[in-house]
């Protein structure tokens, strides 16, 4: 059980990178929405025709920004977002968007309250979209606010108190509302990252034995037909050893069950200690009785892996009260190689066989098929 679940940290960063991603799309379409609209609205307005000639140069920053922009966020995961550039491609789309009204000036004194409310609207979109990174909805917004007061500055300049006014308003409500969605953001990560958290011990409850830590059959029985299906396919070894502690059962009415379940555990720390590669697999098979999965491991290298355990319980020395074989705690083992077409059931039979017989020719040994 090697998953594990993202930092809280880390996990808020990759959902903010996330969502400005999808974001950033959505304002790119609604900004191609509204440019459709200014221009039906220039188009009938007297001399829109004209109006619209002139200005279309100025239109053209603004839509190769668009285009770039969606081919960029087809190709770019969140790891590869750079906030700086990000920021620089704010600022660059918000001064696209303003030669496009400056390339409309001819036309501005009657259309101002139209540009008015179409970069009110991008105001309000860019503060949803980007609600969760304050710097970057900064970034996009308070230009287009700054300029909208600019605008209705320099067509009233004898009226400055109300564009002044509605900045002022339009920061405060902004930065509140940032505030507020942060906070509703941040709880929503902190519950998706508490509820994997949660997953992910019930999953571990449902794999590993509880006492002993390691795969517990449920565990076992799918790793096991895993890898049998990979031996299939790359034509690699695949070994099994199964062992069982020798009288195990004296062991637990000699010296109790406490100190039987100490047994199991000190065991399974040997065999973890013992069994080192990545993909090799130690589980408790049930009561006194492991099994180690071998992946790309010849009968040999099983033959290795069961003398090395064989040695490093010995030098354990856990004592045995109750042993006919040593005064020490001891394990017979069978030791099997799978082979092509052999079913994950066949091939447990089989290494239980041989641990069978390694019992029978006196414990404290290994059996190996072939």
């Amino acid at each position: 059980m090697k998953s594990r679940v993202p930092s809280f940290e880390i996990q808020l960063i990759k959902e903010m990178r996330l969502y400005l991603l999808k974001s950033v799309g959505w304002v790119m379409k609604m900004s191609l929405f509204l440019l459709s609209v200014i221009i039906i609205h220039s188009f009938f307005l007297p001399g829109g025709i004209s109006i619209l000639l002139r200005a279309f140069p100025w239109f053209i920053p603004l839509l190769i920004i668009i285009i770039m922009r969606f081919q960029l966020i087809k190709k770019t995961s969140f790891k590869q977002l750079r906030w700086k550039y990000f920021y620089a491609f704010l600022l660059l789309f918000d001064l696209s968007w303003l030669l496009v009204f400056w390339g409309l000036r001819d036309g501005m004194n009657d259309s101002l309250v139209a540009i008015e409310a179409m970069l009110d609207i991008l105001i309000l979109t860019w503060a949803i979209a980007l609600f969760p990174n304050r710097n970057a909805m900064i970034a996009a917004t308070v230009p287009l606010m700054l300029s909208v007061c600019a605008i209705r500055l320099n067509a009233f300049p004898q009226s400055p108190l109300f564009p002044v006014t509605k900045l002022i308003c339009f920061v405060a409500i902004v930065s509140t509302g940032q505030k507020i969605m942060e906070s509703w953001f941040i709880k929503a990560v902190s519950r998706d990252v508490e509820k994997k958290k949660l997953v992910l011990q019930f999953r571990r409850l449902a794999l590993v034995d509880g006492l002993t830590q390691l795969s517990n059959r449920r565990q076992f029985d799918t790793i096991l037909e895993q890898e049998i299906r990979a031996a299939e396919r790359n034509h690699n070894p695949l070994s099994l050893i199964m062992m069982d502690i020798d009288f195990f059962k004296r062991f637990n009415d000699s010296a109790g069950h406490s100190a039987g379940d100490e047994c199991l555990v000190a065991v399974a720390q040997v065999l973890t200690e013992t069994v080192k590669r990545p993909r090799d697999v130690v589980s408790r098979y049930g009561g006194e009785e492991f099994v180690i999965v071998l992946p790309s491991t010849d009968l040999q290298g099983a033959a290795r892996v069961a003398e090395a355990t064989r040695s490093a319980l010995m030098s354990r020395a856990i004592p045995h009260p109750a042993s006919d074989v040593s005064p020490c705690v001891t394990m017979s083992q069978g030791v099997c190689q799978w082979q092509s077409g052999m079913s994950s059931e066949a091939l447990i039979i089989a290494a239980d066989e041989l641990l069978y017989r390694a019992k029978q020719a006196g414990r404290d040994q290994f059996k190996v098929n072939g």
